[in-house]
């Protein structure tokens, strides 16, 4: 039990760390909002939609302008990448590698406010693409996102990208 806890705090960690000075839509599906901000985001989204959002039906994705603005990215990010809800922990694949390991991957929020599709684009160290993808989907599996609803549709939210460092060395390995 103490292993399990010690590794859920180094992926932890490792989430808290990633570097998100990349050029594209990093999000990261771990930070999620404290209660008292789910309802302000649902309040601002409706104004926010078209100045953040480009959609082709009932798939969306950010604007790429806002990259050229950093405060209205986080805001639009706050706004329609964050998560209403993820958990602490999780339960570790048993068959994960044991070592450092870094990983880059992209995905996507859906209509119910899941994550999916999500697609390993680059791995360093112990973990390979399916370790990495295995651990991703154990790790993001409760994680819940408020449903994007503009003027009574849904929309998926695609086109998110984000890292992740961590060690699974167990401390006497």
């Amino acid at each position: 039990m103490k292993k399990i806890i010690f590794l859920c705090t180094l992926v932890y960690m490792g989430q808290c760390f990633t570097n998100e000075n990349s050029s594209d839509f990093t999000c990261d599906p771990k930070k999620y909002l404290p209660e008292n901000l789910v309802e302000k985001v649902l309040k601002h989204r409706e104004s926010a939609f078209n100045i953040c959002l480009n959609c082709t039906g009932d798939d969306c994705s950010f604007k790429s302008q806002l990259l050229k603005n950093e405060e209205s990215l986080n805001l639009c990010k706050r706004l329609f990448c964050s998560a209403s809800f993820a958990s602490r922990g999780f339960e570790m694949p048993a068959d994960s590698p044991r070592g450092k390991s870094a990983f880059k991957y992209t995905y996507s929020i859906s209509k119910k406010g899941t994550v999916e599709n999500l697609k390993i684009t680059e791995t360093t160290g112990a973990f390979s693409s399916k370790d990495a993808l295995k651990f991703l989907k154990s790790l993001t599996r409760k994680t819940k996102y408020e449903p994007i609803n503009y003027q009574g549709n849904f929309y998926k939210l695609s086109g998110l990208s984000a890292e992740m460092s961590l060690n699974t060395k167990l401390v006497n390995e």
